[in-house]
């Protein structure tokens, strides 16, 4: 039921849910091959090894191996099967998973990432915001985070990626060690662990200067909350833009914002998204127009 011709042998199939069992039987099945099916054979055999050793026993080697591939789903026989690598993107709203192999992605700002895993990689597209993985380590898979014309290759550490700006992504390295580089490109830097780099057009470099020269004050992107945009804006000005309705920091909005100018950034929201302006003595507020 997971291939492209379930529509066709769905008939047979909810003729044969129907009988005493395998209703039950099926949602295990299910679960087993949604907690597998991101980790590979030779992740899933080494696990096992693991296991037999532990146990100190030769004559419950077989068992043991046994007992970790029903643990793990039968997965030499799912993964041996399947051809496509595994999809798989965060509910909206959620800010922090943990990924099939282990790895743990924290989300900011509305960041949104999908996981392409396979026997021999493990890829994740970051689609948009910022994006913290603490990478477990898999020396048969490299981890790659793919970001705009950016990839980053990590070697079981902790970094962030942050896509704020679609044609400079940056990538900050907390611990461990990573390569960034151009998609497509050989050549890559090596950061060290307090370092940032961005990548443009002419490849990655490291940032240098204060943190807060390092903030961005041009995004775009499509879809992006107003709240996203705001809160952006704020950290580059000393005038702040507010909303009189904290609701309406959900407004979707497209575009390229330049965030350096305050009052003309709210000019520009308030035109796109029909909404009114009021000056204060604390800088611009948002409000939704006076219903007539």
């Amino acid at each position: 039921m997971m291939r492209s011709d379930a529509a066709q042998n769905r008939p047979e199939f909810e003729a044969w849910l129907a009988k005493p069992g395998n209703a039950e039987a099926y949602a295990s099945a299910k679960e087993i091959w949604d907690s597998t099916a991101g980790i590979s054979r030779t992740r899933i055999a080494a696990l096992s090894r693991e296991k037999q050793r532990a146990s100190g026993a030769r004559r419950w080697g077989f068992a043991t191996v046994l007992a970790a591939a029903v643990a793990l789903g039968g997965a030499w026989l799912i993964l041996g099967n399947r051809h496509e690598p595994l999809i798989a993107t965060l509910p909206s709203g959620q800010s922090e998973t943990t990924l099939a192999d282990g790895t743990r992605v924290a989300l900011f700002e509305d960041g949104r990432v999908e996981a392409h895993f396979s026997d021999g990689e493990r890829r994740v597209v970051l689609l948009r915001g910022r994006a913290r993985f603490e990478v477990a380590h898999d020396a048969a898979r490299p981890f790659v985070v793919a970001a705009g014309h950016s990839e980053t290759l990590a070697l079981g550490t902790i970094f962030e990626v942050d896509l704020y700006r679609l044609d400079r992504p940056t990538v900050a390295l907390v611990e461990g060690s990573v390569e960034v580089r151009m998609a497509g490109s050989k050549k890559a830097l090596r950061l060290r662990p307090g370092e940032t780099a961005e990548v443009a057009d002419s490849g990655p470099r490291v940032m240098t200067g204060p943190p807060e020269l390092l903030l961005a004050t041009h995004i775009q992107g499509d879809e992006l909350p107003l709240h996203f945009v705001l809160e952006k804006a704020n950290r580059v000005n000393a005038v702040p833009i507010r909303l009189a309705d904290p609701a309406l920091g959900a407004l979707k909005i497209t575009g390229s914002f330049d965030l350096k100018d305050s009052a003309a950034l709210a000019r520009k929201l308030a035109a796109a998204l029909d909404l009114d302006i009021e000056t204060t003595t604390e800088g611009p507020l948002l409000r939704a127009p006076e219903k007539k």
